[in-house]
């Protein structure tokens, strides 16, 4: 079994829950109810790109800047927003320095007209007017540059395999894969359809926000956090022979 189900399964267990029966195609259906729930699928998924760092999602672009360069890049065509502290540049063998940033407009109006740093090993990068900017520029040549992003392709096309996908921003078939969990993307696209209809939402709006924040809190690992501090530290925060008080310990 697949963590992710094709779209057409999932509207059809939506369709199920508020009282409509199955399809053997829902894109292919010209029921009304089938052609506004393909339609509200692709609005469904498009609205959980934003609603959190997704791992399914994350992408990394990288380059190498060259002569000729001016400082000003191209965003990958999937991208809808860099993780943050995720930019590197990459200095000596084995070396790696952070882009420093993102510089705010005030600040990057004030390097170009200071024409501070110029000649350094550190870049400041921004986001600007559709392009992902670099500062000195032109920047040095040769200098690898990497960040990590969140791709707004969140569908698998259902004609490509999982061992050599093909992700887009939209559902058209029913084979397609939305790269959510299965109960989250139901339960989207089972509250936008009740909204659409003008139905009471109160009940699917506290499942769907149920379902929202027990995924956004299990989609990654995290480490347990110690009071203590962490493994070999010399003075442990927590100890008791640093941390009783000198007296009123009794006799």
């Amino acid at each position: 079994m697949s963590r992710f189900e094709p779209v057409g399964d999932t509207i059809n267990r939506v369709a199920m829950s508020v009282g409509l029966l199955k399809s053997s195609d829902p894109f292919a259906s010209a029921d009304p109810a089938f052609v506004q729930l393909c339609g509200l699928a692709t609005e469904a998924g498009q609205d959980l790109v934003q609603e959190a760092e997704w791992q399914q999602l994350e992408r990394e672009h990288s380059f190498i800047t060259a002569s000729g360069d001016t400082g000003l890049y191209e965003l990958p065509d999937d991208f809808a927003y860099m993780i943050d502290q995720t930019g590197w540049q990459q200095g000596a063998p084995g070396a790696a320095y952070p882009l420093l940033g993102p510089a705010s407009a005030q600040w990057w109006s004030y390097l170009q007209a200071s024409q501070l740093y110029t000649v350094t090993i550190y870049a400041w990068f921004q986001i600007s007017s559709g392009k992902f900017q670099l500062w000195p520029q032109p920047p040095a040549v040769g200098i690898p540059i990497a960040y990590k992003y969140i791709s707004r392709n969140w569908a698998r096309d259902g004609a490509s395999t999982p061992m050599d996908p093909v992700y887009k921003d939209f559902v058209a078939t029913s084979a397609d894969v939305p790269m959510f969990e299965k109960i989250l993307f139901l339960k989207k696209l089972k509250l936008l359809w009740l909204q659409a209809k003008g139905f009471d939402t109160r009940y699917a709006q506290d499942e769907y926000v149920l379902a929202l924040d027990s995924w956004k809190g299990k989609d990654k690992s995290a480490p347990k956090l110690s009071l203590n501090g962490p493994v070999g530290m010399v003075r442990p925060l927590i100890n008791p022979l640093v941390n009783l008080p000198d007296t009123g310990l009794g006799n």
